[in-house]
Parts: structure tokens; C-alpha cells; sequence
């Protein structure tokens, strides 16, 4: 398609400067923009706008498995030039062409070029008595009314709304705001159900931009001038803003 200028607003604004189509960072933007669109919308933000390191048709794909609201305009960048020219993080090393992307990306998952991983995953087991869920079961609910593994987290009626959440059930824990496995079990149903059962049609192409395997993402909320009202650069693989962040800094007059 034509390029477009993401500067350009009339409006306030939300952009997802998201990674590949694949990447556990860009699956948890959607569905986390997925949960918290009416609530922004009561914000007073009326233009959503999501960037994807990917090809337009990967992009499309990607917007069907996760049922990304129509409201939120897909971009397909398979260089990842406008991340970059955000400023994202890059991964490790990712001026070293001696380097297997891959090889960087495997460093990535133990906090190489990318320090929050490893607290993003953990955090992700433990839970945190002070955390919100609504977003997780949401995702985890439309992953199960898509046939993706593991289901067994919810109880769907026929309908496909959540009669039962299995992790409010937890005893001593239950009661938390993200119960300990509960944004692990979306993690792994995204991995298994997402990213590698459909690696084919998701995947960036590696040997034309190697770059995008290891770049990170970000988010960033501007008013009808321009002007940035809340701005997020992912520090991590899994680490990507909390959307309850972004709607605490709309508060602020």
C-alpha cells in the first residue's frame, strides 16, 4: 500500500507501534487494546491505530485470529522503520550482521537487550494481588471460542460468554487481581495456538529484515495537537504497557 504519515492527527490518538505478527509483544497489544477499547473510548479517544512488523497479509491474519475490533486501523511496516523512528528498543546486539537474529532472539529470553523479559514472564506465574485480569480472561475466552489450547481455564455457555473462571477458584489466591498461571496460561494457549501453529502465515521475513525478529515495540497517546499524553517503549519480550497506565495518565488534566 501507499505510505502514510503516522504524525499526522486531528484527534486523540492511541498508536501500538507493535513487533511481528508472531511475536508474544504484538499478540498482548491486541488483546490488551481488545479489552480496553470502550474504556478508552470514555476517555475521549476516538482514533486507534496499530502497527505491525509484518506484511499486509500477515497483518490481516493476525486481526482475524484475535478479533481485533474494526475500529482499530492495522499498518502493515515489514521493516519495522516506524518503531524504530519511535524509538524502540532494538534487542541484543542488533548491529552485529555476524549474529543469527535468531541466536539474538534466544539471548533476548534470558534479558540480553531486553532486561524486563525474564521479570515480564516470571510475573506472568506469580500473578500480583494488585493486577487486573479482565483483559487475560477476555483473551483467553476468545482464544477458547477459537478452538485454541489450553481451554480448560474458563467455563464458556453456548453462547461463548464466561460462566466460570477456573483461577477465581484458586484457594487463598483467587481473590487476587491476576491470579498466580492465570497470564501464563494466555501466554501459552498465544504461543502454541498463535504464534506456532500459524509461524507459516505470521512469521516477518527474516532474510529480507532481520532486524524485526528482535525489535521491540511501544505505545504512545498524543492529542488532537500532537502533543504526547502518555508514552511507553517496551523494555522487554512480554513486557508491554499496561493499558490501565494509559488510562490512569487520561485522568491527568
Amino acid at each position: 500500500g501507499d505510505p502514510v504519515d503516522l504524525g499526522q492527527v486531528d484527534s486523540k490518538t492511541l498508536l501500538v507501534l507493535g513487533t511481528y505478527a508472531a511475536d508474544f509483544n504484538a499478540i498482548e497489544y491486541a488483546q490488551r487494546l481488545r479489552h480496553y477499547l470502550p474504556q478508552l473510548k470514555e476517555k475521549g479517544i476516538d482514533s486507534f491505530k496499530m502497527v505491525l512488523n509484518a506484511s499486509p497479509e500477515a497483518a490481516l491474519s493476525l486481526k482475524d485470529m484475535l478479533d481485533i475490533p474494526d475500529e482499530v486501523t492495522l499498518y502493515a511496516d515489514p521493516s519495522g522503520e516506524a518503531g524504530r523512528k519511535f524509538g524502540v528498543g532494538t534487542g541484543w546486539r542488533p548491529d552485529d550482521t555476524s549474529l543469527s537474529p535468531y541466536l539474538k532472539l534466544f539471548g533476548m529470553l534470558f534479558g540480553l537487550g531486553a532486561w524486563a523479559t525474564l521479570p515480564a514472564v516470571i510475573g506472568g506465574y506469580i500473578g500480583n494481588p494488585n493486577g487486573n485480569s479482565g483483559w487475560i480472561e477476555g483473551a483467553l475466552a476468545q482464544g477458547g471460542r477459537a478452538g485454541r489450547w489450553p481451554d480448560n481455564a474458563l467455563d464458556l455457555d453456548g453462547s461463548g460468554a464466561v460462566v466460570e473462571n477456573k483461577f477465581a477458584e484458586l484457594p487463598l489466591v483467587g481473590g487476587w487481581g491476576r491470579r498466580p498461571l492465570e497470564l501464563a496460561t494466555l501466554r501459552l494457549q498465544n504461543m502454541v495456538g498463535v504464534s506456532i501453529q500459524n509461524w507459516g502465515s505470521l512469521a516477518p521475513d527474516v532474510d529480507k529484515h532481520p532486524q524485526v525478529l528482535t525489535q521491540l515495540g511501544g505505545c504512545v497517546v498524543v492529542d488532537e495537537k500532537g502533543e504526547v499524553l502518555y508514552e511507553f517503549k517496551d523494555p522487554g519480550i512480554c513486557a508491554v504497557a499496561n493499558f490501565d497506565d494509559v488510562l490512569a495518565a487520561l485522568n491527568i488534566p
